[in-house]
């Protein structure tokens, strides 16, 4: 029997707009198992960035039901649920959101905080993830000393640095130039094949190419899944690109 990271049953969403309800989702079921890489996609208004909600336990559903390595995220009260998204998921946005007068290293230890790590542990994982994502020598640097690059690859960092089980990423190459995209997406990729399932939410195709499961959005539904067998590979893409194109660093 498959054993799925993720399934959800008939989950819908509604939204009271005044006199008016929006039917945000209309009951989507899908399954994702562990170590995927999974694009969801959809334009706006598809439903797509409600189910990221749901899907990161940042929203509760209107009906139906959502599982999270096998637990029904419904019976969680609070505490268990802000426990779950601290251990279990890491989240990856469009605008970084990154303390502005705080470190890289220090923003990668916030999600520690509440761990039972002392200082000094807290300290070693974080220049751990941060030397991971390419950061071992901007440890000291504050987000307005980083490209858009590297404050995403901070946030990368952050989204690692309690092994979670799932990435969930929104918009992760919205605010980066092509070259840069591609090195995010290539390190999203590194991070799936050593196990990690991720997650990104994108309207974009050219950031769904690099996904294996591929489930596209309209109008609160799943209209379309996709397994494709051979995802384009972004470190590959990058090597290719031609050196003209390549903004310096």
């Amino acid at each position: 029997m498959t054993e799925f990271l993720i399934r959800t049953k008939s989950l819908t969403r509604d939204y009271a707009l005044g006199d008016n309800v929006v039917h945000a989702l209309r009951g989507v079921s899908l399954a994702i198992a562990p170590g995927e890489f999974v694009a969801i996609m959809g334009p706006s208004g598809s439903g797509k960035s409600t189910m990221m909600n749901l899907l990161g336990c940042l929203d509760t559903p209107t009906a139906g039901q959502y599982f999270l390595d096998r637990v029904d995220v419904a019976a969680l009260d609070a505490d268990e649920l802000a426990r779950t998204r601290n251990s279990k998921i890491g989240f990856v946005f469009q605008s970084f959101n990154l303390l502005a007068r705080t470190s890289a290293l220090d923003n990668v230890k916030l999600p520690l905080l509440y761990s039972s790590m002392d200082k000094r542990a807290r300290t070693r994982c974080a220049e751990r993830v941060l030397g991971e994502v390419g950061l071992a020598d901007r440890l000291d640097h504050h987000p307005s000393q980083l490209s858009g690059g590297q404050q995403q690859r901070v946030a990368i960092a952050r989204a690692l640095v309690n092994q979670p089980a799932l990435i969930l990423a929104d918009e992760p190459t919205g605010a980066l130039d092509t070259r840069t995209g591609l090195e995010i997406m290539g390190i999203f990729q590194r991070l799936n094949r050593s196990g990690m399932t991720v997650i990104v939410v994108t309207h974009e195709a050219d950031v769904a190419r690099f996904a294996g499961h591929v489930i596209r959005f309209q109008d609160g539904l799943v209209v379309e899944e996709e397994l494709v067998e051979e995802p384009a590979d972004a470190e590959a893409l990058l090597r290719a690109m031609p050196e003209q194109v390549r903004p310096a660093a």
